[in-house]
């Protein structure tokens, strides 16, 4: 009953960030069920930060529709290079790396031009391009773009991660607060993280520290299924907070000296 009332959630929040709104009548129509439990169900994404209730259904809260990738990057940009420095730092020679698609990522992708000899598998088309002309071997898992993110999702990408096995994996994130995870905007790229993880030895969430305040509606790992996060910014110790003892927090800010 659970999994059926998550899955039903998870669907909601999807038709809502689409559409723009959802309607409570139309909703239990759609989903079969009561108008309380949409109603239920609505109160619960607007305690997730997801919607906003308003007249007979809801609206997606300020914040919660995605940005694009381009508007991103600018976002918190010194400290992604923070956290892009720290990642780059655990990568060893010859290691096999996962690299999935955002921001975040894409600042790891320019930085891994000081290291030799690696062999990257991204579905990341702005990754892929940043790579393009390095030494290494860059492989670009083939599927549906994602415009919002300029990820490649759906079966050919999943297809392609069964297959693979990794040393290191670093995924992004669009929040984590009142959540046991990392989470996602999205559904196929929170399937497409899933796999990534799966087929990495060593798995690290990259996200800047503000993360702790949003969330979204897709989780893809336990805190425990990861190795670690690294972050950097002003609520790193309420990050630590949220994921207690399950994994380790990694500061990545650069140290000032005193």
């Amino acid at each position: 009953m659970a999994n059926l009332t998550a899955d039903r959630r998870n669907r909601m929040a999807q038709i809502l960030i689409r559409e723009g709104s959802v309607k409570v009548g139309e909703m239990a129509e759609h989903f079969g069920v009561s108008t309380e439990t949409i109603r239920k169900d609505i109160i619960y994404l607007e305690e997730m930060g997801i919607a906003e209730k308003n007249y007979g259904g809801a609206i997606p809260k300020i914040g919660a529709v995605e940005k694009p990738l381009n508007e991103k990057e600018w976002v918190h940009a010194e400290e992604k290079a923070e956290i892009a420095a720290k990642a780059v730092s655990l990568i060893h020679k010859h290691d096999v790396i996962l690299l999935d698609a955002g921001s975040t990522t894409s600042a790891i992708a320019k930085q891994l031009t000081i290291k030799q000899g690696l062999t990257i598998i991204t579905n990341s088309l702005d990754a892929a391009t940043l790579l393009s002309e390095s030494e290494h071997q860059v492989f670009l898992c083939g599927g549906k773009i994602r415009r919002s993110s300029h990820a490649l999702i759906g079966g050919w990408v999943l297809d392609r991660f069964k297959n693979i096995r990794a040393d290191i994996a670093f995924l992004g994130s669009d929040g984590f607060k009142h959540q046991n995870g990392p989470t996602t905007v999205s559904y196929d790229e929170s399937s497409v993280k899933a796999w990534m993880l799966h087929a990495a030895k060593r798995t690290y969430v990259v996200a800047d520290s503000t993360k702790c305040t949003t969330t979204a509606q897709f989780s893809y790992a336990d805190w425990q299924d990861v190795d670690g996060i690294i972050t950097a910014g002003d609520h790193v110790d309420t990050l630590r907070t949220i994921v207690e003892d399950a994994t380790q927090v990694i500061d990545a800010a650069t140290k000032k000296p005193e």
